[in-house]
């Protein structure tokens, strides 16, 4: 990580690289005080391991490649290089890569709110019951 007066700049590696971690928090890489950021590979088939919702944070989610679906409570939304998705405060939501998608699903997730990370805390509620709408 190089750092420029109050800013950061850390290397995240080509695409394939992103697959090894499956899930990369670099929110510590970078120095983020107010906001989280993930860089994220689902394998065709992959899914969330549960549903979540923030209750003082929102998410967006940025489709890097490959091809999903995002739950967002009830519904089904497709994903696809290009798609971005916010998911607000207090939305129920989970995701998953295709089982036929031609690539791993890479994506990124930026996590903000009204106070900073650790203020906030760990405020992540799980449901790991909740059937996924694609099993249904």
């Amino acid at each position: 990580m190089m750092g420029m007066s109050n800013s950061n700049v850390t290397e995240m590696g080509d695409l394939d690289s992103w697959a090894e971690a499956g899930k990369r928090f670099v929110e510590k890489e970078i120095g983020a005080e107010f906001m989280g950021v993930s860089i994220n590979s689902t394998e065709p088939g992959g899914e969330s391991p549960f549903w979540h919702r923030h209750s003082a944070l929102e998410e967006v989610y940025i489709v890097i490649d490959g091809q999903g679906e995002f739950a967002l409570g009830d519904e089904v939304l497709p994903l696809a290089p290009g798609t971005i998705v916010r998911a607000g405060r207090d939305a129920w939501h989970a995701l998953r890569c295709l089982p036929d998608s031609g690539a791993p699903m890479r994506w990124i997730c930026v996590r903000a709110g009204g106070d900073t990370l650790a203020g906030v805390g760990k405020d992540a509620e799980l449901d790991r019951d909740r059937p996924f709408p694609w099993n249904a």
